[in-house]
């Protein structure tokens, strides 16, 4: 029997990757009959919450980059969750904003997200608060 490569129970990417894909895959499963990933609920979240976004403020809030955003937004905005606009401050740039359907769509998916989020919490028990307290601690620092 083969033992683990050190890599994989001491590299912090991996382990952090793989703690990521299973809580996603969680989330994703309950906004699923919603028509959206969670990392589509967020960036519906996050343009819930103002009036318009432009893209690299967005991605920068999202810790994005310009192709994950993209892919992200196509389907959204294909549906007519998004609409994107020219920047009214910088002719150059490009805004995203929530359309009533989106905003409708996002009030709709947090059922779901909540179902998942209790999922998440029966789970990992006390352990929930501990890693949240690490990853704000961390976040900072890297």
């Amino acid at each position: 029997m083969a033992l683990p490569h050190p890599a994989e129970t001491q590299c912090l990417a991996m382990r952090a990757r793989k703690l990521a894909r299973r809580v996603n895959a969680i989330y994703d499963a309950a906004l699923a009959p919603h028509g959206m990933t969670i990392g589509q609920f967020g960036l519906l979240g996050r343009l819930r919450r103002s009036r318009a976004r432009r893209v690299m403020d967005l991605a920068d809030d999202m810790m994005a980059d310009a192709s994950t955003l993209s892919r992200l937004l196509k389907p959204l905005i294909a549906e007519g969750l998004v609409v994107s606009e020219t920047d009214p401050y910088d002719a150059r740039a490009r805004a995203l904003r929530l359309t009533n359907k989106g905003a409708a769509r996002v009030r709709a998916a947090l059922a779901g997200w909540e179902t998942a989020d209790r999922q998440v919490s029966a789970r990992l028990g006390e352990d929930r608060a501990e890693l949240h307290r690490a990853i704000d601690s961390a976040l900072p620092r890297l």
